[in-house]
């Protein structure tokens, strides 16, 4: 029997893609918006909240995001929180995303020659419009591979809420694998799904980048 033809199936497999790219567009636009303030406040000099930061991204970054998930699904019952599956896979992998974001703007800002923010402060731009339109298109522009980059990660990385009880691609192929023991067939099918994502990941980053280049010229 092709599981391919098979409407159960079919279901499943549609079901949990759904769920990965719902899980996905929520992680990578959540924490591209987290990031960027983030990455803003740590270009002042001297802020009371720095090591805070510092702190939290050592953290994040150092930490295992499937502990992460295990701790928030898990643990957190053990204090009386109680969080369904899926907040508690967004809320672990928005925290770990961030902290990466953050890093890769932070690069971005600091890759900025400081001459840009001298000359719009020499035409009398206020700091909300110097960072508007001379700081964070210029930020984003250099971080851009790195933060493409980390969306992919991100949606391969949504794999994970399948140990977290989600019904997402990677649950719906373990279970139609443990009915059909058709692993290859299923796994094939699954890294098209993924494959697919990613690609298209791809694509906006080499548009986005051709339009910067452009508007360059």
């Amino acid at each position: 029997m092709n599981i391919l033809l098979d409407p159960t199936y079919q279901q499943m497999l549609f079901d949990g893609l759904a769920m990965t790219l719902f899980i996905s567009v929520v992680v990578i636009v959540v924490s591209n918006i987290l990031a960027l303030p983030l990455a803003i406040y740590m270009q002042r000099p001297k802020g009371a909240f720095h090591r805070v930061i510092i702190g939290y991204s050592f953290f994040a970054r150092a930490a295992p995001v499937l502990a992460l998930l295990f701790a928030l699904y898990y643990g957190l019952p053990r204090l009386g929180i109680y969080l369904e599956p899926v907040p508690s896979a967004l809320i672990g992998l928005i925290f770990a995303s961030t902290a990466y974001n953050l890093e890769f703007l932070r690069s971005g800002f600091e890759s900025i020659p400081p001459g840009q923010l001298d000359a719009a402060k020499a035409l009398g731009l206020r700091p909300f419009a110097t960072y508007w339109k001379v700081m964070i298109p210029q930020a984003y522009r250099l971080a851009a591979p790195s933060l493409f980059s980390n969306a992919i990660q991100m949606v391969k990385g949504s794999s994970l809420a399948s140990l977290v009880a989600i019904d997402e691609l990677t649950a719906a192929s373990t279970v139609i694998i443990s009915e059909t023991y058709k692993a290859i067939e299923v796994l094939l099918v699954v890294s098209v799904f993924y494959l697919v994502i990613a690609a298209a990941i791809i694509a906006l980053q080499y548009i986005y980048e051709t339009r910067q280049s452009a508007r360059r010229r």
